[in-house]
């Protein structure tokens, strides 16, 4: 019985002669109009591109309800406020459960998410699927030359980088950690738990790169300790860092998907995230 419902399939941002147009007022409302009448059950891709975009999201569902659309499945690859899971100093807001509960509130059938930064995003949305990296790192790793090491920037990760070297086969795992300033962030220290990498080919494999401060210490040390390669690995790029660091600390190559929708360069190699979200629909 599931085949036999229309489906209809709608992306954010909104495709030149798609289902519906996006603009915003003069005073700065967003706003958006179907341009068609819409299924029954609707599939919604949504990449995050800044606060003005989930208000997007939210008019765009409310539009598709209206219209009469009973099942919206939501992929949102990227989950805003995802890193922003716990409370560090006094006065600030628990951001991934301001989003998650705008989330909830729209009653999607379904919201999938792709490699979320930890198990607290999940756990506050409803009705929700996490799509592991797995896939999109082990095509990374088919591409990549000489025998892999494969890296866990801090102790935030090391689960979910063991999981992985399990998936992948049981490649060998160097633990590293870093010491951050509680009171701006600051990374003060890192350090990379092995004696000798003479030779290696090092992956980092993380969820997020922002301006990419961790990464690039993280590289010195590797070389320090004698990596041949290094190469980063992040499900989510910002398009925040300085290339020119990146390179300088030693990372010869950074590959990441299009989640937020980064530029490609000679050291960023980008590639689509619909590749390993289960979706039905022209997602180019």
């Amino acid at each position: 019985m599931e085949n036999c419902i229309q489906k209809d399939f709608y992306q954010l941002p909104a495709l030149a002669g798609g289902n519906f147009t996006q603009f915003s007022f003069g005073a700065g409302e967003s706003h958006v109009r179907l341009t068609s009448i819409p299924a029954r059950r609707v599939q919604l891709l949504f990449r995050y591109q800044g606060d003005e975009s989930l208000m997007q999201l939210l008019l765009l569902t409310d539009a598709l309800k209206r219209a009469g659309t009973e099942q919206i499945d939501l992929w949102i690859p990227y989950f805003p406020g995802a890193r922003q899971d716990r409370l560090c100093n006094p006065g600030e807001p628990l951001s991934v459960k301001v989003y998650a509960d705008l989330i909830n509130a729209q009653h999607y059938a379904s919201v999938t998410v792709f490699d979320p930064h930890s198990d607290v995003c999940p756990a506050l949305l409803h009705r929700v699927k996490v799509v592991k990296n797995h896939a999109f790192v082990a095509e990374v790793l088919a591409s990549l030359p000489g025998k892999i090491t494969l890296i866990s920037p801090d102790a935030g990760a090391n689960k979910k980088v063991f999981e992985l070297s399990a998936y992948l086969g049981a490649l060998p795992v160097v633990r590293a950690d870093k010491i951050r300033d509680v009171r701006d962030g600051k990374i003060i220290a890192t350090e990379v738990f092995s004696d000798n990498l003479q030779g290696a080919h090092c992956v980092i494999v993380d969820d997020i790169c922002a301006g990419g401060r961790t990464f690039i210490e993280l590289a010195k040390k590797l070389k320090e300790k004698g990596a041949e390669k290094i190469f980063l690995i992040v499900s989510h790029y910002e398009g925040s860092a300085n290339e020119a660091l990146l390179q300088q600390s030693g990372i010869d190559q950074v590959f990441c998907t299009d989640s937020l929708q980064p530029d490609a360069s000679g050291l960023i190699h980008v590639t689509d995230v619909t590749n390993y979200l289960a979706l039905q629909g022209d997602t180019k």
